[in-house]
C-alpha cells in the first residue's frame, strides 16, 4: 500500500448540494503511492515569485529535449520555497510545462502566477493543444487574461458550486496535481504539496475528468462515465485514483483510516467531517496513535474536529506560519498517504 490523493470542491448553493459538489470536484486524487518515490527531484532551474502577490522574476525553463517525461515516475514537491529554489512547485511545473510537446490540459481552480500563464500562451503559439478549465471566481486575474487575450481556449464553471481542481495532463503522460493552486501565497508563502506522476493509464483518467468539463461543460453531481483505470501501477506502487462523488471517495479515505494499525498522522487545512473524525476515534481506541496538524484560521470553533480529537487523546497541534497551511494529507501506519485537494470538510 502507498499513499493517496485528491483534489478539492465549492461554495455557492445550498450546504447540501454544495457538500456534495465539493466532493464531486474533489477530484478525490485519492491515490496510493508508497514511501518509495516520495522524493523531489529538480526537473530544472527555474526560480519563483515572492509571497505578497508582488511578482518576481524567474528564468527561462532550459530547453526541452525529446525525453517528454521526467525520469522518476512520482515525484513530490512542497512550498512555500524560497525564489530560486530549483525543487520548488512553481519551477517544476514551468519545467514540466516546457517539456511539453502535444498537449497540455489543465483544470486550475485559480491562475494567478504570470510565469505559467505565459508558459500555457507560449506553448498554444507552438502548435501544443492547449485547454484549460477555471472557476469563473477568478476570471478577472491578469494572468487569465493574458491567456485569453492570447485565444487559449479556457472553459469557466460558472455553476453554484466550486472548480476547485489543480491538476494538468501532459502529453498523456505526465499528471501534476496536489494542494497548491496556482497562485503567488500558494506557491511561495503557504505551506503546500504537488505531485508529479508519469502513468499513461493515470493521465487517461485526469484527461478523461477534464474533458467532462471541458467538452460537456458537466461540473458537479451527475451522469459520469466510470473513471477508465481505478487502479494504476507506478514504479511498482499501487496508486487508486477516485473521482468524488461517483466513485465514493470519502468512503475510501473511511477504509484507508479504519484500517490503521499502529498511528494515523494528518495535515488539514479544514477538518469539519464527522465520519472521518469518527473513524480516527474508533482506531484511536484500538491504540492506534492520532497525530494532527491543523490550519490555525478557522480551528477551535464549533465544527472544526481539532478540539474534539484532542478530547479523546489525538495530539493536536496549530500551525505556525504566518500565511496558511493548506495541506490535505493522511499518512497511515507511515506506508500510506492521502493527499490533493480534498479538504476533509463537510462541504468537500
Amino acid at each position: 500500500m502507498g499513499p493517496r490523493f485528491e483534489t478539492t470542491p465549492r461554495r455557492r448553493w445550498p450546504l447540501a448540494v454544495l457538500a456534495l459538489l465539493l466532493a464531486a470536484l474533489w477530484l478525490a486524487a485519492a491515490f496510493e503511492l508508497g514511501r518509495r518515490g516520495l522524493r523531489p527531484a529538480p526537473l530544472s532551474d527555474v526560480g519563483k515569485d515572492a509571497g505578497g502577490g508582488a511578482r518576481a522574476t524567474l528564468p527561462a525553463p532550459e530547453t526541452p529535449t525529446s525525453e517528454s517525461a521526467p525520469h522518476a515516475p512520482v515525484r513530490v514537491y512542497f512550498s512555500p520555497s524560497p525564489p530560486g529554489t530549483p525543487a520548488g512547485p512553481a519551477a517544476q511545473l514551468l519545467a514540466l510545462l516546457a517539456r511539453a510537446r502535444e498537449s497540455v490540459l489543465c483544470a486550475w481552480y485559480d491562475l494567478e502566477l504570470d510565469a505559467a500563464a505565459e508558459a500555457l500562451v507560449a506553448l498554444h503559439r507552438r502548435g501544443v493543444r492547449v485547454g484549460l478549465v477555471s472557476d469563473s471566481d477568478y476570471r478577472s486575474r491578469a494572468a487569465m487574461k493574458t491567456v485569453l487575450e492570447a485565444g487559449v481556449p479556457v472553459v469557466f464553471d460558472d455553476s453554484s458550486g466550486l472548480m476547485h481542481n489543480k491538476f494538468c495532463v501532459v502529453d498523456g503522460q505526465m499528471v501534476w496535481t496536489g494542494s497548491t493552486n496556482i497562485t503567488n501565497n500558494c506557491l511561495f508563502r503557504n505551506n503546500n504539496n504537488a505531485l508529479l506522476l508519469v502513468s499513461p493509464e493515470l493521465a487517461e483518467n485526469y484527461a478523461a475528468e477534464f474533458n467532462e468539463m471541458f467538452s460537456l461543460r458537466r461540473f458537479g453531481p451527475g451522469p459520469s462515465k466510470p473513471t477508465p483505470h481505478p487502479v494504476v501501477n507506478i514504479g511498482g506502487v499501487r496508486v487508486e485514483c477516485y473521482f468524488a462523488p461517483e466513485d465514493r471517495a470519502l468512503a475510501a479515505l473511511l477504509r484507508t483510516v479504519g484500517g490503521a494499525a499502529d498511528r494515523i498522522d494528518f495535515m488539514a487545512f479544514s477538518f469539519t467531517s464527522t465520519e472521518l473524525a469518527e473513524a480516527m476515534a474508533a482506531r484511536m481506541g484500538n491504540g492506534v496513535r492520532v497525530r494532527g496538524l491543523f490550519e490555525r484560521r478557522g480551528a477551535g470553533g464549533a465544527h472544526p474536529r481539532d478540539d474534539w480529537l484532542a478530547a479523546r487523546g489525538a495530539e493536536i497541534h496549530l500551525d505556525a506560519n504566518p500565511g496558511t497551511m493548506h495541506h490535505k494529507v493522511i499518512i497511515v501506519d507511515a506506508a500510506v498517504v492521502a493527499a490533493g485537494s480534498y479538504n476533509f470538510s463537510r462541504n468537500a
